[in-house]
């Protein structure tokens, strides 16, 4: 079992928001697993290729956010995280703003963290 630390998920965390800040399609390819599932405030389920796709084709923009890390938990050789992130960006042309709660499930798969498993939902 390979122990995963907080200070490993914050930083995994960090570069996962500077990918999407960035529409970096490649670092969120190496950050999220394969057969990622994750779950929309709709209760729509997204894959990896869902997410990668938006940000391909631009149907989603962060023009300017911040996040802070609330809670990692680890369980043996799995993390879980919870970040909010305040954003103002477009999803499909349309405005979007508010703050944003994040649960991410981190995994090290091939010497790799990767999010297994997510779900976000808009803050009040």
């Amino acid at each position: 079992m390979d122990k995963i630390t907080k200070k490993e998920i914050a930083e995994a965390e960090n570069q996962l928001f500077l990918a999407q800040l960035a529409s970096n399609v490649d670092g969120l390819d190496l950050l999220l697993y394969d057969d990622l599932v994750a779950v929309a405030p709709d209760g729509q389920m997204l894959t990896k290729e869902m997410d990668l796709n938006a940000h391909r084709s631009k149907a989603m923009i962060i023009e300017n956010a911040s996040t802070e890390i609330d809670e990692i938990r680890i369980i043996g050789d799995t993390a879980l995280s919870v970040t909010t992130m305040t954003a103002k960006g477009k999803v499909m042309g349309t405005p979007l703003e508010g703050k944003f709660r994040y649960f991410r499930v981190w995994k090290r798969i091939d010497n790799t963290l990767k999010v297994i498993g997510a779900s976000f939902m808009q803050l009040p």
